[in-house]
């Protein structure tokens, strides 16, 4: 019996036990987007463009002054039938919103977060706490999130102030009452990498920004740098929620990896950290997608362009999709992929967006299932799910991948992507249009065109910190698809979801006061709830 299958018969912490059913509702957003990143959040919220012309602002919640959410707010429907809105901050503190009227039922600061002072990063926050979007477990009205801490004195003098004294815990919490689950927070640190004992998992010295994974009993997270300071080297921490027991899988590993035992010196392990801006790692159910930042690599330690094939077993990786699978030995690499042209420290890096697996209607006869990568390097990569393409595995050394399409400007972010009505995808550089590009191969077996420019809206973007395009409809109805993204600057913006004659048609929404960088929206019932650039939950619906 699991942990948590077998803590509602647990004698002696009868206030932390609850009675355990499903109550998720089909218009809970109870994670970042969906399992595979794909930015298509279904037809269940109640929302298509008819009524979004009638959306109005129907409350906010402003947050104390040192407080940023990165991390995504999540919607949920309790036992009891009240829908609300779980947040989670930078100082460590979560609440429970009621998501039709904003009265915030439940608060809590669950541990005091960590001063960025000690990485010269008071830019970013004052203060770091939560910053991936937490992931909620509709089995047992639970949500998970990594809370950045300290003990002081811990490792060296100082009290909490020093990197080293910094830590990471995982946290389970009831919905409904925020109260800890038995016997978390589980502490992470301090434990040697499965591919590597000599990579220790030290949480002062990285940042958990990619929302959280959650496939079976596993609970994954990305971890990168800490305002790219220090000595670290990226990591997944994969933790399985019944037996506690935790998995480290590091980026650059072996001998051949780099390290130092001076914990501050500057990419001193390495580097090759997982950030995504902040979008989820993804999954198609069994197996786990992300990218992989600036690190080592033995192409550029020996100057080689000898092509790799993609299921060749790689120690050292970065500027890479990856794929692993969580096996009895520990976390294993599957499968990679590495630009030819890759921008090693050039800021042309692959590990700025996500990797993508989209639904099974986009599918060839040359590939089954397909995913899609993006980077600032004003490329699209669209990938065969089961061969990600390795190294210079195309004709004359080029990329082993089913297209690549040159976008008109660097994405930092992934897609979105709609699989009704033909099917599309949508990327959103910054400093150019939010573009669409339609599926044309769902019965042609060339690798050939697979996507093709549809549209673009009539504006351009910022340069940076613009959302992720995200999706819905209305009961999956012809026409009632609509493309969300958020704009530093404009707020929320909502368009079509097929172009007409070559623009995607913008919709009108109320005014928000500008948006939390790479953020997206989070939907609940006909109803809209976004982080404004002020730092303000806001609730847009009919009233």
């Amino acid at each position: 019996m699991g942990f948590f299958k077998g803590i509602v018969s647990f004698i002696g912490v009868a206030s932390t036990v609850q009675t355990f059913a499903n109550a998720l509702a089909p218009s809970d957003t109870y994670r970042d987007a969906d399992i595979g990143q794909s930015g298509y959040v279904g037809g269940d919220h109640n929302i298509d463009p008819n009524s979004v012309s009638q959306f109005k602002q129907l409350w906010n919640v402003t947050f104390k002054p040192d407080e940023k959410h990165y991390a995504k707010p999540l919607v949920y429907t309790l036992q009891s039938g009240r829908q609300i809105v779980f947040t989670a901050s930078t100082e460590n503190i979560i609440r429970s919103i009621d998501a039709a009227t904003g009265e915030v039922i439940a608060e809590r600061q669950v541990a005091p977060p960590w001063s960025m002072t000690g990485a010269s990063c008071e830019t970013v926050s004052k203060n770091m706490g939560i910053m991936g979007t937490p992931i909620i477990y509709p089995d047992y009205d639970v949500a998970f999130f990594f809370a950045k801490s300290y003990v002081e004195d811990f490792r060296v003098p100082g009290g909490a102030a020093p990197p080293m004294n910094s830590m990471y815990y995982l946290y389970a919490v009831y919905l409904d009452g925020l109260q800890d689950v038995y016997k978390f927070p589980i502490p992470t640190d301090d434990m040697p990498a499965d591919n590597d004992a000599r990579k220790i998992f030290l949480g002062g010295l990285l940042l958990q920004q990619p929302s959280l994974l959650h496939v079976g009993d596993v609970v994954y997270a990305g971890f990168g740098g800490l305002c790219d300071s220090f000595n670290y080297t990226g990591v997944v921490v994969a933790v399985n929620i019944n037996t506690r027991w935790i998995n480290r899988w590091v980026t650059q590993a072996g001998p051949s990896s780099l390290y130092s035992d001076d914990w501050t010196k500057w990419h001193g392990g390495g580097a090759g950290g997982i950030w995504q801006a902040g979008m989820g790692l993804s999954s198609d159910g069994q197996d786990v997608f992300f990218t992989i930042d600036n690190g080592g690599s033995p192409t550029d330690s020996n100057g080689t362009t000898t092509p790799i094939a993609g299921k060749t077993h790689q120690d050292v990786l970065s500027e890479s999709v990856a794929r692993i699978k969580l096996t009895d030995d520990g976390v294993q690499l599957v499968d990679f992929f590495r630009p030819y042209d890759y921008q090693h420290g050039e800021g042309q890096d692959l590990g700025s967006g996500g990797f993508s697996v989209l639904d099974p209607v986009f599918t060839t006869g040359e590939a089954k299932r397909i995913g899609v990568a993006t980077s600032k390097n004003s490329k699209m990569y669209i990938h065969d799910l089961d061969n990600l393409g390795g190294y210079r595995q195309g004709a004359n050394g080029s990329d082993g991948v089913l297209q690549t399409i040159q976008v008109d400007g660097e994405v930092i972010g992934g897609i979105g992507s709609y699989p009704l009505e033909g099917g599309y995808i949508y990327v959103n550089p910054g400093n150019a249009p939010l573009a669409a590009y339609r599926f044309t191969s769902a019965s042609n077996s060339s690798s050939a065109g697979l996507f093709a420019i549809a549209g673009k809206s009539s504006a351009a973007n910022p340069h940076s910190g613009v959302g992720i395009p995200t999706i819905t409809s209305k009961n999956g109805d012809v026409g009632s698809g609509v493309v969300w993204i958020t704009d530093p600057e404009k707020g929320l913006l909502a368009f079509k979801a097929v172009p007409v004659n070559g623009t995607l048609v913008k919709l009108t929404v109320p005014k928000v006061e500008g948006a939390e960088k790479y953020g997206r929206p989070v939907f609940g019932d006909g109803r809209v709830y976004i982080i404004d650039g002020k730092g303000k939950l806001v609730a847009l619906g009919v009233k």
